[in-house]
């Protein structure tokens, strides 16, 4: 029983903290988009990327890249509401509401945002695999 109970702990240990990697991962995203740190998101995008904007525009990682890199798509900030995160062994779902400020082709834009990240383990490394957001009403 006790060989049990322990076992039980330890799992529960390493699912936590395999959860709490996930949040890092999705911070690093938020990190990586409002900063322009283009290798920070090198290291979180997965090379096969889907992004789905709320506007319905899909783009890869490359693509996503450089809209940020041309100056046409710009973050300004991600203030997270409720983030929910599970682990499904080298899998994970991000459901999250955020407020976003953006500027897209010189306009500055808000939008209140529902979206659900897809990260999947890749060595040592959680990486954003699909994202897809829609708008919410403000």
């Amino acid at each position: 029983m006790r060989i049990f109970l322990a076992t039980l702990l330890l799992a529960a240990a390493a699912f936590a903290g395999a959860e709490e990697d996930v949040k890092k991962a999705e911070q690093d995203w938020a990190a990586g988009i409002t900063k322009n740190d283009f290798a920070l998101l090198g290291k979180v995008l997965a090379e096969d990327l889907h992004y789905l904007h709320s506007t319905g525009l899909v783009e890869t990682k490359a693509g996503y890249i450089e809209s940020m890199r041309s100056g046409k798509q710009k973050y300004v900030s991600v203030k997270y509401g409720n983030v929910k995160a599970r682990v499904y062994g080298t899998a994970a779902v991000v459901n999250a509401d955020a407020q976003v400020e953006f500027v897209t082709d010189g306009k500055p834009g808000k939008a209140h945002l529902a979206f659900t990240h897809v990260f999947a383990k890749k060595g040592a490394q959680w990486q954003l695999v699909s994202h897809q957001s829609l708008r919410l009403p403000e």
